[in-house]
């Protein structure tokens, strides 16, 4: 919450359980952040004590807190007291404290927090399925960095195991597509390696023993699938960067297993008193952790003494802490076992633990993505597609109900499209609460009077558009007549930025700022409508108010990572 509102509100609230306390009433609970109105009394709690209805108990409350200098209304809903300030004895320092440059963002902290995300495999194009994961990982790393963290980010590259070295093998052995962007073009290799190895006996040894030669740390093998892995990862880091999600750092597996620290993460476990043995393949017993089934035992050897994807994982989570005071890792749904059992071995080495935020996965109007069954979209051509979708919509025409207003001139409506499209894709990723998952609709992701970037967007660059008109210096904030509904609502929305981005970075609810965005959007957009700007008795407040709205929907937008156009 903005100081000023925040001072002014725990004042008002102060007074009005003095004014409980004055009456003998019992202490009431308030509720900050009510629908209607700066702030409720709860009057629930008071029912019975009083032997009244909760609704005749906030009446009367209502009647008395009206005569307080600071309270401009109050209103009854059931219940509940609510109580609005009187904002046009701050408003002028109010806009002053959003216009300054600091409002919102958090203040530097030492602690290094290390984001991991997107971390696919590098066997073939990024899937729809999991689009959640690099939009969600790029815009909290955003989000932290706006909150003062010092924030990396970092794709775990695995490029040592089967897949890789399956990957590898069909690079070598089979004949990419001739056009489309890399990976795009290997993944046929990929694919028909994978065939092969199902059903073809000296493929599968060839295969397994690249992957024994890789961990007992064969430099040729290791660098041969390493470079495959790389070639293929060419093509995927053009549609994270399309995606503007690009990663600080890239760590990849085949480094632990050349620099032996896969072999002591080995031989430290084998001292926890959790671990046993079984046909010479090392464990960790569960049980008492709670972990019952198969999962009770955590393998981290191969009967052979060699690795596994999970023990390479321990290590990569070890050389984290050497790095970073904090480990968030953006996990799928499906990791949540993996991720518990990752805590408990790192427990064991007396490691600390990395934080997880598990998503649900995306699917489309037709259903549910499977790899297996051949239902696979890729996050390119769906990216090719709402930008397309935006370009036509750009050349719409004028219209003000419901259509694109193109003020633009032709040769930027490409650039613009671009923007338009990825930012839509992004925005209706983040605006479902991550554990939740939903079906991504292009045409609602566009719709440009909807809960979308488009509409926000436009909004911002209506902003532009006034500033633009107005020409001049920004002037001093000055009130000139009595605020109306429209601005109280749009500075009440202003002045919760804050809260929202504390709030938010803590939870690492990202939702909650595509949430926040379109609120104000919206509030910004009947503000517009209610209260003329230019040429006002209240031009310099107003004029102000515009500003200030641009600046919050820009960065809210940059934490989302959309560019926040000046024309649309």
């Amino acid at each position: 919450m903005s100081q000023i509102v925040d001072t002014r509100t725990k004042e008002v609230v102060g007074d009005a359980l003095k004014l409980l306390e004055d009456k003998g009433w019992p202490e009431l609970p308030i509720d900050l952040e009510p629908p209607i109105g700066d702030f409720a009394i709860i009057c629930f709690p008071a029912a019975k004590t009083l032997k009244k209805d909760p609704s005749v108990i906030a009446e009367e409350l209502a009647l008395e807190l009206n005569e307080l200098d600071a309270v401009a209304s109050t209103s009854v809903e059931k219940g509940y007291c609510n109580i609005n300030l009187k904002w046009d004895d701050f408003a002028n320092k109010l806009v002053d404290e959003i216009s300054n440059e600091s409002y919102g963002k958090g203040k530097g902290k030492k602690e290094k927090i290390l984001i991991e995300h997107t971390s696919a495999n590098a066997t073939g194009p990024f899937h729809m399925g999991r689009a959640r994961n690099p939009i969600i990982g790029d815009s909290i790393a955003r989000l932290l960095s706006y909150s003062g963290h010092d924030v990396k980010t970092e794709y775990y590259v695995n490029d040592t195991g089967r897949q890789a070295v399956t990957l590898a093998y069909g690079i070598d052995n089979y004949k990419p597509e001739k056009e489309g962007k890399k990976d795009h073009r290997l993944v046929n290799c990929y694919r028909l390696a994978s065939e092969e190895l199902k059903d073809n006996d000296d493929i599968r040894k060839i295969i397994y023993r690249d992957m024994e030669l890789i961990e007992k740390g064969d430099k040729k093998t290791l660098l041969k699938v390493r470079e495959a892995a790389e070639q293929m990862l060419e093509g995927m880091k053009l549609s994270l960067q399309r995606l503007k999600v690009e990663a600080d750092s890239y760590f990849h597996e085949s480094n632990l297993i050349a620099s032996g620290v896969v072999d002591k993460v080995i031989e430290d476990l084998k001292q926890s008193k959790l671990c046993d043995e079984e046909n010479g393949a090392y464990y960790l017993d569960l049980e008492a952790e709670g972990i019952a089934g198969r999962n009770q035992k955590f393998f981290f050897t191969r009967k052979n003494g060699l690795s596994l994807y999970t023990t390479r994982d321990i290590a990569y989570h070890l050389d984290k802490f050497n790095r970073c005071d904090d480990a968030l890792n953006i996990l799928g749904e499906d990791h949540k076992l993996q991720g518990r059992l990752l805590g408990i071995a790192l427990r064991e080495l007396k490691s600390k633990e990395p934080r997880n935020l598990f998503y649900s996965f995306v699917n489309l109007p037709g259903g549910k993505m499977s790899t297996r069954t051949g239902r696979v979209v890729y996050l390119d051509d769906i990216m090719e597609q709402i930008v397309g979708l935006a370009k036509q919509k750009l050349g719409e025409g004028t219209s003000q109900r419901g259509r694109w207003k193109a003020e633009i001139k032709e040769h930027q409506k490409e650039k613009l499209a671009e923007e338009i499209g990825i930012g839509a894709l992004r925005y209706n990723i983040l605006k479902v609460q991550a554990e939740k998952g939903f079906t991504f609709n292009i045409e609602e992701a566009l719709n440009l009077q909807g809960d979308s970037a488009p509409f926000v967007m436009y909004s911002h660059a209506r902003t532009s558009s006034i500033l633009r008109k107005y020409g001049k210096d920004m002037p001093k904030p000055k009130l000139n007549c009595t605020l109306g509904d429209s601005e109280i609502n749009l500075l009440r929305t202003l002045a919760k930025w804050p809260r929202n981005v504390k709030k938010t970075a803590s939870n690492l609810a990202i939702h909650n700022i595509p949430n926040y965005v379109h609120i104000l959007a919206s509030d910004f957009n009947q503000f517009y409508r209610d209260c003329p700007v230019i040429e006002d008795e209240n031009e310099s407040f107003r004029i102000n108010l515009v500003k200030c709205s641009q600046k919050i929907l820009r960065q809210g937008l940059a934490i989302l990572g959309i560019k926040a156009p000046d024309r649309m």
